[in-house]
């Protein structure tokens, strides 16, 4: 066996992954990431850290065309799989794992993201070859009990703003170019000129978030204006939903078959919501707890015999001093992040309850109606770009429950 067959299939043994989550692909992602967990495969922050990309649920043509960007910027050895069904999840990446141990398929692979990619060329909402470097350097961190902080966790985020500047600014959407107008050599933007709230002109810079992000709801863009790092205005869209008048798939989280499945998902939800927002602030340990949780509840786990590690997951949770220090001031009104999470944590025990105990399921409101993308928007602005991206995990909109006219289902450029 020659040196690239042994490099190939150490690789394949333990290979980072991608999840690029379709709206209505919820179920599809869930048997993933429970899977990844299973088999101990780490989740890649970028596509420069990528082994495999896994489609989760089926993409509509908006999200197909992202897709197809996204694996231009991943380098060999490469494969890509696609989850149609929750079911296919185990096997596909089994396929996967046997893909990159094929010698004779990864030689014919590019070894580098092709030139388009490279030089930031017909880009659509995706990070860069730069952009995955920056952004694996920051998530390789992982924060232990009682240290994630707000100095961490802007410097990550500050490198998601020089990502989305430096690959996404300059792209058209809709007939309209971003950045001023003007681009320098390579594509990249140039940052026209606004006031800021103090009357100022400062330099603004145009910056599309998601959709392919750590812990990003599926299919959500947000386009945003910068003026430092701070959001002077931002408008949110949904890649792909269905149109009112269609027959759309039942949302995961609010249309189980039965009451008892309805409050098992509702107790995983915020699980899950949970798991994304600490994902989010960079503290791994407890996101992978909930995670565990949220897999276990799924599979049909008691909810008493998760009781005991829910509520220690709780209590560490409240009791971080540090993390209560990076989100004091995170948002305000419905986007207050502490006041966010404080509901969730009250609202998990009930909930857990409400599993075993249908006389319980009332104490739960669960989630109230999802924001719509304007709602979601209005939120983000006068925030830090850093504060955004917890805004929006807080939050955590069930993006299978959006949809629009059929005039606006129409895509966008």
């Amino acid at each position: 066996m020659d040196l690239t067959a042994r490099l190939l299939r150490f690789a394949a043994a333990r290979p980072h992954v991608l999840v690029v989550p379709a709206v209505g692909g919820t179920a599809e992602r869930l048997a993933v990431e429970a899977e990844l967990a299973r088999r101990g495969w780490p989740v890649a922050p970028s596509p420069a850290d990528t082994d495999v990309l896994v489609v989760a649920g089926v993409p509509g043509p908006q999200l197909t065309a992202v897709v197809e960007r996204l694996w231009q910027q991943v380098p060999a050895p490469r494969t890509r799989v696609d989850v149609a069904t929750a079911s296919t999840a185990a096997p596909a990446l089994d396929r996967a794992a046997a893909d990159l141990a094929d010698t004779a398929r990864q030689r014919r692979e590019p070894a580098w993201p092709s030139s388009h990619a490279r030089h930031g060329e017909h880009r659509e909402h995706l990070p860069s070859e730069r952009r995955g470097t920056e952004h694996s350097e920051h998530e390789q961190h992982e924060h232990r009990e009682h240290q994630p902080s707000s100095h961490q966790h802007a410097g990550h985020q500050h490198a998601g703003h020089q990502q989305g500047g430096h690959q996404q600014g300059g792209q058209q959407q809709g007939g309209h170019q971003h950045g001023g107008g003007m681009e320098m050599p390579g594509g990249l933007p140039m940052a026209d000129v606004g006031p800021d709230r103090d009357g100022l002109m400062l330099d603004r810079l145009h910056v599309p978030l998601g959709p392919v992000l750590p812990d990003w709801p599926a299919g959500l863009v947000v386009d945003v204006v910068l003026q430092g790092d701070v959001v002077q205005e931002a408008n949110a869209r949904v890649l792909d939903p269905p149109a009112h008048d269609d027959t759309a798939p039942p949302a995961f989280w609010s249309d189980a078959d039965s009451s008892a499945g309805h409050t098992r998902r509702r107790a995983a939800r915020h699980l899950d919501a949970l798991a994304r927002l600490l994902g989010t602030a960079g503290w791994a340990d407890p996101a992978a707890t909930a995670r565990h949780l949220r897999d276990e509840l799924l599979a049909g786990a008691p909810a008493e015999s998760l009781r005991p590690r829910a509520d220690a997951l709780v209590e560490r949770v409240r009791r971080s001093r540090m993390l209560r220090r990076m989100l004091r001031g995170v948002g305000t009104g419905a986007g207050d992040v502490t006041a966010l999470l404080a509901a969730r944590l009250a609202a998990l025990p009930t909930a857990l309850a409400a599993v075993d105990n249908p006389a319980h399921a009332d104490d739960d409101p669960g989630d109230t109606d999802a924001p719509t993308p304007d709602e979601l928007a209005g939120l983000l602005v006068g925030a830090e770009l850093a504060a955004a991206r917890l805004i929006v995990a807080a939050v955590d909109p069930d993006t299978d429950r959006v949809t629009v006219t059929r005039a606006e289902q129409a895509p966008h450029g």
